[in-house]
């Protein structure tokens, strides 16, 4: 299906999700960061503690959502400034449209579902 320019409601629509959901990754992003490295909330870190072990994997497990959400967020950016520029809902692998319902699922798309799978083939 040849590329055709969503409507200004349209477009408006998917700009207030988009904004909706970067303030959300923003606000998680600084959750995460001040789990993943605020300390150990005053406690004196000489001393062995028992949840030594689950602290470490709390805090890696964090710093792998943070790093997950930066992704997203990232990605959420540059859909708005697609929508800005005009671009959005083209798909960035073979300039076709990308389905409403996938935009709908995930508006950060940059790929229809085809060329999505040969990106994560590595064959875009």
């Amino acid at each position: 299906m040849p590329f055709k320019k969503l409507s200004a409601k349209e477009l408006d629509e998917f700009r207030s999700h988009l904004v909706r959901a970067q303030e959300l990754l923003a606000g998680d992003l600084t959750q995460l960061h001040e789990e993943a490295l605020g300390g150990n909330s005053g406690q004196d870190s000489s001393e062995p503690r028992a949840t030594d072990t689950s602290d470490s994997y709390y805090q890696e497990f964090n710093l792998e959502l943070l790093e997950r959400d930066e992704t997203t967020l990232r990605e959420v950016m540059d859909a708005i400034e697609r929508v800005d520029a005009g671009s959005f809902g083209q798909c960035e692998g073979c300039a076709e449209a990308i389905a409403k319902d996938r935009l709908k699922a995930m508006p950060h798309a940059r790929y229809c579902i085809k060329c999505q799978r040969e990106f994560e083939r590595g064959n875009l």
